[in-house]
């Protein structure tokens, strides 16, 4: 039975520039080579709770030891043994849910950049809808010929709102820790593409939890304030 949901926000801040890949829809004579996804509303970059979410998940996954030994069950898929913790807090897909009797307890919405963000975007003439250019050379091994290509990422200081619901059921163990887990397990790792050389390294700032139980859904009460304006250690450290 439903306890409670909690409501985690604040900003992920790109603390290296971040490439989350998008679509070329036209092939133009001197384009960019990789773009970035953008708000088809907006046309300025967003992150997508698939990309966030899927990002928390393989990082969690293998730093449980109950949920990596799901995945290597699944032969490097997702875990979906309703015993792991992955599973419990990031669900499964409906396919697998068939055989499992609870629901996913995490939804991830996605991340659109802050007015801040959008503004100082605005100032700098080389930032363009919100990305800038990181051009590289890709060498021949053998030739040691140089291939100029480009690259579209959201610049160092750019700023999303995030915002993550966690359902908390009346039979639940103390999985939301799960989450800031996952989190903290990205600030060490990175988000996007070319994590490798230097991209998508991010942040957690600014972080409030708040907490709905069940009269605010049916009596329309308020929301109850645990903490504002945290890092993720004091956001921990209010919820334990």
């Amino acid at each position: 039975m439903f306890k409670e949901n909690f409501v985690i926000k604040g900003e992920l801040v790109c603390e290296t520039g971040l490439h989350i890949g998008g679509s070329n829809d036209n092939i133009d004579i001197g384009g960019t080579d990789n773009v970035i996804i953008r708000d088809v509303v907006s046309d300025l970059p967003f992150i997508p709770g698939s990309s966030l979410k899927g990002k928390l998940r393989s990082l969690f996954e293998l730093n449980d030891k109950e949920s990596a030994q799901s995945v290597m069950q699944n032969e490097g898929g997702p875990a979906t043994d309703g015993d792991s913790k992955a599973a419990k807090i990031f669900g499964v897909s409906a396919d697998n849910n068939k055989a499992l009797d609870f629901p996913t307890r995490l939804i991830v919405r996605d991340a659109f950049p802050t007015e801040e963000s959008i503004e100082l975007w605005s100032k700098q003439e080389d930032i363009v809808r919100g990305a800038e250019l990181k051009y590289e050379n890709k060498l021949n091994r053998i030739t040691s010929a140089a291939t100029p290509r480009n690259i579209e990422r959201i610049p160092k200081g750019s700023a999303f709102a995030f915002e993550f619901i966690f359902s908390v059921y009346e039979e639940d163990e103390d999985n939301l820790m799960g989450v800031f887990e996952a989190m903290r397990l990205l600030e060490d790792n990175y988000l996007g593409g070319s994590g490798s050389r230097g991209f998508g390294k991010v942040k957690f700032a600014n972080i409030s939890i708040t907490k709905r139980g069940q009269d605010y859904y049916k009596k329309d009460v308020d929301e109850e304030v645990i903490i504002e304006n945290a890092d993720i250690s004091e956001a921990v450290k209010s919820i334990n």
